[in-house]
Parts: structure tokens; C-alpha cells; sequence
């Protein structure tokens, strides 16, 4: 590509992303994003009786943290956490530029009146390469500011994509002030897989790494009952190092019959799906014939029963302290808190077995990132399907439309005229060009 195609790429993406977050202004105003909460006086007294039923020590923090952790990323509203601590959620993730702070402050003020003690704080910083001690020293104490606490249960390294970030000079310095000052009391990280910023490291080594490292008291990772592999091994370091494991993306289920109906439905209005998407309906419509046996012999009614059987699969692993469920309304809250101690049983096990059979192969897993290194046009394949991930399956529309319209990388536009050098690298059989470029048209609003 010449530099003349790629300005106007770059030209018509910053013109539709000015488009796009223009009308989910709007949208968000009509309540019409995604947004379903229920705040303040509106919440059922039945949501009042909601309570955590088990507990769990949180690795050599020494803190016990509810099982079902709270996932902070679309926080707007005080009254939800407040609803959340009421329910006995203590474990509280969140980030400093998830709504460029926002949600921080909204934490902040909802904690304002409760005992700090009985709540463990996790807050993440991005951090760039050339950053000092002075840069994370101040970005922290912004943190502490938005947050209105005295302390920080848990300062971590948000998403670093190797392990040269994982021992970054600044950031471990001002841990070591920090904790002197009393200002922080613990130190972590996250990952969900590689970030093409630089050459990518998979997650399982990007972790292994940092619990030899020592330094890291707490761990936030995906894990969950299709990608499995390199969560169980990171969860194995985990426990001989006595490390905090705390989960995320534990709910890998998408509606995957809607993408047959969105072919059919453009083959009926005459607009012809490419080649590599035609290719997609014999599968599609071999596994819709058998979803509706498998609804019959495991009575699944609903998308819900899956989500609830795959949390209570991350949650049956006794090495699993806490997973951070993202909850955007009291219907998720009620869900998940109900889910707090039950068992993983038989029906629930096969239910998921027949899921991974009918749509396993369907599903890039995330933090997986071992078809990245072969796109040569350095698509971000694990982040594209993590925002779509968001969109689809969490509900997060707004913030999975704006992340992929500011991604500095190629975007999956240019999986359109791809051999597929993805699809030839997956292990798992994913047809991955094809997922990208619907993923594309989703998060595009195409």
C-alpha cells in the first residue's frame, strides 16, 4: 500500500470515528447504547436480600475477597456500587483511564461512607517505556485523589503486552515509595493477551514470567472453559507462589446464530456476502441443527444458562480466589451474586461439553495471540476480538465501537483481501479471517 492509500485510510477512519462517537452521544441520551441499569430508588427489595455466600483468601494479601469480584469498566452510577457492597462484593477492580477516570471518581464517592477496611481496591496504569518514578508516583497519587482513599489496596501494570513491561524501572520504584508511604499495600498486573505495540508475547508467558519475578502479589488473567490451557498453568504458578488469582473474560459465549442470520438476511436483500463469509453457512447451519438437540436433551432455555454454567465452572477451581463479573444493572447483579458459592454440577458440566463441541471451534480465544506473529499486516487479531468480545457478549457497545475506531494499528478492514494466514496458524480450527472481518463490520457499525 502507498503512503497516498494509507492518509486516505487514516482520513476516512478519523472522519467515521468522529461520526460514530458523535451518534453514540446520542444514542447513549436515549438510553438506547446498551445502558439497562435500574439506580437508586428503583431497586427491588428483593436485590436487597442479595448476598455473597463464600469467600476466599487472596493468595499472601492475607484478604478475604468475595468470590464474585466486581468488573468497574462501565461504572457511571454510585447507587450501583453501593448495591454491589451491599451484596457483599469486596473485591473492586478498575482502572485509571476507564472513562478517562470517571469511574474511578464514581468509586470514590460510593465508598465515601463505607469501612475502607472491608474493601480490597484494585487500580491499573498503562505505562509507557520512558516513564520515571516522578510520572507513576504522580499518576498514582491522581488515582488516590479520584478514588478518595487514603490507600490503594493494589497498584498493577495494566495490560503489558511482554515481559521487559512487566519490569519496568519506574513503576517498581514508586511501588517501593508507595508502599513506605502506605499509600499502596500491594502490587500486580493484568494481562489479556498481546497489543501489537510490540512484538507480542503470549499471556501464559507474560505471567509465568512475572511469578518467577517475585514482585507481583496479585494477578488478574482470562481464564474460562474454553481457553483453558494457559490459564491452568498460570493458576499452578499462582499457587506455589502464593499469588492472588483473580479472572476475567470467564464467559466466552456468543449468540454465533446470529451471524447465519446476518448472512441471510444480506443474501435476501441482495447484497452478496464475500466468498470467505459465504463459506461460513454450511457450518453456521450444521451447528443451529445442533443447538436445538442440544436445547431439547439439556433444557437450555436461554443464553443465560450457559453464561451462569461457565461461571460457575471458573468458580468451581480451587485455585480461583475471585472472578470480576463486568455489572451494568441489578438484573446482572442479581445473576451473578446468586452464582456466589453454589456447585458445578453433572448437567451443567455436559451442558458446556456440548457447547464446546456444537460452537468451541468459533471462538478465538482470548489471550491466545499464537496467529498474531503470521499477519503481515500486523492486525491486533486478540485485541479486534476481545473489543468485539465486549460488544457482543458483555454488552458493552459504546466502549467496544470507540476502542477499536482509536486503535492505532491496522484495523480488520485489511483481513478483507487476506489469504487467511490467521486461519492456517490457529491450533484450534478458528475460522479466524472470517470472525475478523464480521467483527470489523460489527464494531463499525457497517
Amino acid at each position: 500500500m502507498d503512503k497516498n492509500d494509507k492518509l486516505r485510510r487514516n482520513s476516512h477512519r478519523i472522519s467515521r470515528r468522529r461520526f460514530i462517537e458523535g451518534s453514540l452521544a446520542v444514542l447513549a441520551g436515549t438510553g438506547l447504547a446498551g445502558y439497562k441499569g435500574l439506580f437508586a430508588s428503583d431497586v427491588p427489595s428483593r436485590y436487597k436480600e442479595l448476598r455473597i455466600r463464600e469467600y476466599h483468601t487472596l493468595g499472601r494479601t492475607g484478604f478475604k475477597v468475595s468470590d464474585i469480584g466486581f468488573g468497574s469498566g462501565e461504572l457511571t452510577e454510585p447507587a450501583l456500587l453501593e448495591a454491589v457492597l451491599d451484596a457483599g462484593i469486596n473485591y473492586i477492580d478498575t482502572a485509571e483511564n476507564y472513562r478517562r477516570g470517571r469511574v474511578e471518581r464514581t468509586i470514590g464517592t460510593a465508598i465515601k461512607n463505607r469501612s475502607r477496611k472491608a474493601i480490597f481496591i484494585t487500580t491499573k496504569l498503562v505505562l509507557r517505556k520512558n516513564e520515571t518514578k516522578k510520572d507513576v508516583l504522580d499518576r498514582a497519587y491522581k488515582c488516590l485523589e479520584r478514588l478518595q482513599t487514603e490507600y490503594i489496596d493494589c497498584l498493577m501494570i495494566h495490560k503489558p503486552s511482554t515481559v521487559e513491561q512487566t519490569k519496568h524501572d519506574g513503576f517498581h520504584a514508586a511501588i517501593r515509595e508507595l508502599k513506605a508511604a502506605g499509600k499502596v499495600r500491594f502490587c500486580g498486573l493484568s494481562n489479556h493477551g498481546s497489543q501489537w505495540q510490540e512484538e507480542p508475547e503470549t499471556m501464559e508467558k507474560v505471567l509465568l514470567a512475572a511469578a518467577e519475578d517475585g514482585r507481583f502479589d496479585v494477578m488478574l488473567f482470562v481464564y474460562n472453559f474454553l481457553q483453558r490451557e494457559m490459564g491452568e498453568r498460570i493458576l499452578t504458578a499462582c499457587k506455589e507462589k502464593n499469588i492472588g488469582a483473580t479472572l476475567m473474560k470467564t464467559n466466552p459465549v456468543l449468540n454465533y446464530l446470529e451471524t447465519q442470520e446476518m448472512i441471510e438476511r444480506a443474501e435476501k436483500e441482495g447484497r452478496q456476502p464475500s466468498e470467505y463469509l459465504k463459506r461460513l453457512i454450511p457450518r453456521l447451519k450444521e451447528r443451529a441443527d445442533k443447538a436445538e438437540a442440544f436445547k431439547k436433551k439439556y433444557n437450555l432455555a436461554n443464553y443465560e444458562e450457559v453464561r451462569d454454567a461457565a461461571v460457575k465452572f471458573v468458580l468451581s477451581h480451587p485455585d480461583v480466589h475471585s472472578a470480576c463479573l463486568t455489572i451494568k444493572n441489578y438484573s446482572d447483579l442479581e445473576a451473578y451474586v446468586s452464582l456466589s458459592g453454589t456447585k458445578f454440577d453433572s448437567v451443567e458440566r455436559k451442558r458446556l461439553s456440548a457447547y464446546k463441541e456444537i460452537f468451541g471451534d468459533f471462538y478465538c480465544r482470548h489471550a491466545c495471540g499464537i496467529c498474531e506473529s503470521k499477519c503481515p499486516h500486523r492486525v491486533p487479531v486478540n485485541t479486534v476480538m476481545r473489543y468485539n468480545h465486549y460488544f457482543k457478549s458483555q454488552g458493552r457497545e459504546k466502549t467496544a465501537v470507540l476502542k477499536y475506531a482509536s486503535l492505532e494499528t491496522n484495523r480488520a478492514d485489511f483481513c478483507m483481501d487476506c489469504a487467511g494466514y490467521c486461519e492456517k496458524a490457529c491450533p484450534y480450527g478458528v475460522p479466524v479471517q472470517s470472525l475478523l472481518v464480521l467483527a470489523h463490520q460489527t464494531l463499525t457499525l457497517a
